[in-house]
């Protein structure tokens, strides 16, 4: 019975044994789990670390980093600026002490200027008898009467003064002054004087000529004052050249900077408030001109004919000895030069035989060429002390192809009309007035043109960088216009003019920035080809991992909702 109840407890303990053994490999398979468990997890968390730096910080980093910088455009702003059509304002003021004789020459002129407008200057006329004309009756001469201030001497306000007994003074019934005043018989006829205005003083048709050839080219040919006048821009230099071929044989003395101060100063003085030139000179030696000029035998003289087919030809090698291209700005050239001894005396010869010799051209939008033919005398003897340049003639001759190249026209002849001789600046101040209007159509036209080209560029070509300067620019111009118009219609003309071409300096430089052209040449399909090598080897491990992360999370999903079903 002993024996039983030994072998029973020895049952019992053997079970209890097994028992806890197995309880411990449960509870280590359970822990090797758990810890398996915890490695699988540090894994999805670190790839979802991964692909959050990847996605969420990296990528919008990358992309913000890589973009182009483009600032706001006003597109729209700029399209305006096609329906904001400049219209010149104009005064003209009839002054008689015939009250009659007013009204027909206002019925007259406003109905014949309000014809020739062509929609770009509205002329105002008005009609008045009370002005001083005991001042116009005891004037010594017009000279005088034009020296006196009998009218505010305004811009865009011009004076048809009636001159009683002006026979006394010329046989001309219209003279035009210096000033804004044009003086006229009690003959003159309203015919005459409507001439004078469109052609002379308000020339409306050149300023729509000169809008029309700026917005169709194509369709549109330029007149002979605007095919010679220089491409708009702010400023100008002026070269002053003498070409001298042989200094061994002439000797020659000027000095260039004190024939400009006397002779040409008072023109660029007038000028500066509207045009800034930069005056420059230089000497070239043993430079001659190409082409071989024909010898021309007369009675008792010789003398070479330079034809006027083969100019063109001269300018272009000419040209690339000048230096034109050392300068940002447009260059003006004045060139005068002295023949050699051998083909002296020269002259400009035309294969019209109405055409006399010459001793200067003009080459349009360039610039002018003078010949200066020295003493036979001279040749061959070089005298240190000679001096034999005639500055006056020279300087005479290379003002009037200046104000050509700035654009004052040739007037043409108007019969019974002469003028005022000119005043020491070489420029009447309704000739200023004409001027001014053309160029401020010219800056105005231009730079809409430019800012819309601009526009468009920037609109078709996304990766081109606009940054803050440029968009200034572009702002500039935009209101500069306005502001110009604005001026302009308020009949002031010279700020107005002044902002024109702040306006038109503004949009070519937005336009010809360097910053445009910074990404122009690296499209977006090169920027993908260059970064993809880059982000593929960290995007694929990144990527594959995501379907990891998505079975490891719905995993942990079920588990947890198997969990809660237990435990309910």
């Amino acid at each position: 019975m002993g024996k039983r109840t030994a072998d029973k407890d020895g049952d019992i303990d053997r079970e209890r044994s097994s028992r806890d053994t197995s309880d411990e490999s449960d509870c280590k398979e359970t822990s090797e789990f758990s810890e398996k468990e915890e490695d699988v997890d540090i894994r999805m968390y670190a790839a979802i670390s991964f692909v959050f730096l990847l996605l969420v910080v990296g990528i919008p980093l990358w992309w913000k980093t890589t973009e182009v910088y483009r600032v706001h455009v006003p597109y729209g702003r700029i399209d305006d600026l096609k329906e904001a059509d400049v219209v010149f304002p104009a005064h003209v003021t009839i002054l008689s002490k015939e009250t009659e004789r007013v009204n027909s020459l206002l019925k007259h002129l406003s109905s014949a200027l309000s014809n020739t407008g062509n929609g770009i200057i509205n002329v105002d006329f008005k009609g008045r008898s009370d002005f001083d004309v005991n001042k116009v009756l005891t004037a010594e001469s017009l000279q005088a009467l034009d020296e006196m201030d009998l009218f505010p001497n305004e811009v865009s306000h011009i004076y048809l003064l009636e001159v009683p007994g002006m026979l006394r003074f010329t046989a001309k019934d219209v003279i035009v002054g210096r000033k804004r005043v044009v003086y006229f018989s009690t003959q003159a006829k309203p015919e005459t004087l409507h001439a004078v205005l469109s052609q002379w003083i308000i020339r409306a048709d050149a300023l729509f000529r000169t809008k029309a050839i700026i917005e169709a080219p194509n369709e549109w040919s330029r007149d002979r004052t605007g095919g010679r006048r220089m491409p708009p821009a702010a400023q100008y230099d002026i070269m002053f050249s003498m070409v001298h071929p042989e200094p061994e044989k002439r000797n020659i003395k000027w000095n260039i900077k004190e024939a400009i101060r006397d002779h040409l100063g008072g023109l660029l003085e007038y000028l500066s408030p509207i045009i800034t030139f930069h005056i420059k000179s230089q000497w070239l030696y043993s430079v001659r001109l190409e082409g071989r000029p024909r010898q021309v035998q007369e009675e008792a003289q010789t003398w070479y004919s330079l034809s006027e087919d083969i100019l063109p030809h001269i300018i272009t090698p000419l040209e690339k000895k000048l230096g034109s291209g050392v300068s940002e700005h447009p260059t003006i050239q004045l060139v005068l030069y002295i023949p050699p001894c051998q083909i002296s005396p020269l002259f400009i010869t035309s294969s019209r035989s109405s055409i006399q010799p010459s001793l200067a051209f003009l080459s349009p939008r360039w610039g002018g060429v003078q010949i200066f033919n020295p003493p036979q005398s001279l040749c061959g003897h070089v005298d240190e002390n000679s001096s034999w340049l005639d500055s006056e003639a020279i300087m005479n001759t290379f003002k009037m192809q200046l104000k050509l190249l700035v654009g004052f026209p040739e007037l043409e002849k108007i019969g019974g009309v002469e003028q005022l001789p000119l005043p020491a600046s070489g420029v009447r101040d309704w000739e200023l007035d004409s001027l001014m209007r053309i160029k401020a159509t010219e800056h105005l036209i231009s730079a809409r043109i430019t800012l819309k080209s601009l526009a468009q560029l920037l609109d078709e070509i996304s990766n081109i960088v606009i940054n803050d300067e440029v968009g200034d620019k572009i702002w500039e111009a935009i209101l500069k216009s306005h502001e110009a118009i604005n001026y302009i219609q308020d009949y002031d003309l010279t700020n107005g003019y002044n902002l024109s071409k702040q306006a038109f300096l503004a949009a070519e430089t937005a336009f010809s920035d360097p910053s445009l052209l910074a990404l122009l040449y690296f499209p977006e399909d090169q920027k993908y080809a260059v970064y993809i090598p880059l982000f593929l080897p960290v995007m694929i491990p990144v990527l594959m991992s995501l379907r990891g992360i998505r079975s490891w999370w719905f995993s942990g999903s079920e588990d947890t909702s198997e969990a809660k079903k237990k435990t309910e």
